[in-house]
């Protein structure tokens, strides 16, 4: 896939306050988990339009309009065939994000990370700066028509480290000291898992999470 704009990181798009950040994914291969109720057009709570559609599909779809692909499609193909392609609308401007569906235990989640995004304001140099990385979020189906996003709060998880609870590779980045995780994906996962089975208060922040509801839906 061809990246067509400057990449940003999640957080900037959605939040006033900041998810956590990883250089790897969150999963491993064998959890991969496909939900097709996902699929669709939601609008959310502050007015952003979300469009899921399938990567396979959407893949498909460009091989039948006859669109040369290249090596580095074709294994971006083998990678994310089990996911989603997510375009996100707010205020006019478009982000695009490969998003990984994977479970742990009976608890879904969607690894994001960001591929394109409409920003003219940004100069190329500064966008030379940017990276790909990837943050998490668990995924609720609170009804046929609603679902929650509850993204890993930096914030918490900074928390944890400084109280020492955990251990996992990771560093901070920049003036303001970005966390940034820099374990493996084996490792990801499996904080991951014991991250959601703990004691911990408050481990998925309201000011992280995102509800959306399905388009066009009737009360």
């Amino acid at each position: 896939m061809k990246t067509k704009g400057v990449l940003l990181i999640l957080s900037v798009l959605l939040f006033s306050s900041c998810i956590v950040k990883s250089l790897q994914p969150f999963y491993i291969t064998s959890s991969l988990h496909y939900n097709q109720h996902l699929l669709g057009k939601w609008t959310d709570h502050k007015k952003g339009q979300w469009t899921v559609e399938s990567f396979q599909a959407k893949f498909e779809e460009d091989q039948k309009k006859g669109i040369k692909l290249s090596e580095d499609d074709k294994l971006a193909y083998d990678t994310y065939k089990d996911g989603y392609l997510v375009t996100y609308i707010k205020n006019e401007k478009e982000a695009v994000f490969i998003a990984m569906p994977f479970k742990i235990e009976n608890q879904y989640f969607l690894d994001f990370i960001p591929i394109n995004i409409e920003d003219e304001e940004i100069n190329s140099l500064a966008a030379e700066h940017l990276l790909k990385t990837h943050s998490v979020a668990k995924l609720d189906f609170t009804t046929d028509k609603n679902v929650m996003f509850s993204w890993l709060s930096e914030e918490r998880i900074k928390d944890i480290f400084e109280e020492n609870k955990i251990r996992l590779k990771h560093e901070s980045i920049g003036p303001e000291q970005t966390l940034l995780l820099t374990a493996t994906s084996e490792e990801l996962y499996r904080f991951l898992k014991k991250y959601l089975n703990a004691d911990i208060e408050n481990k998925w922040p309201e000011s992280d999470q995102i509800g959306l509801t399905r388009a066009n839906a009737k009360p």
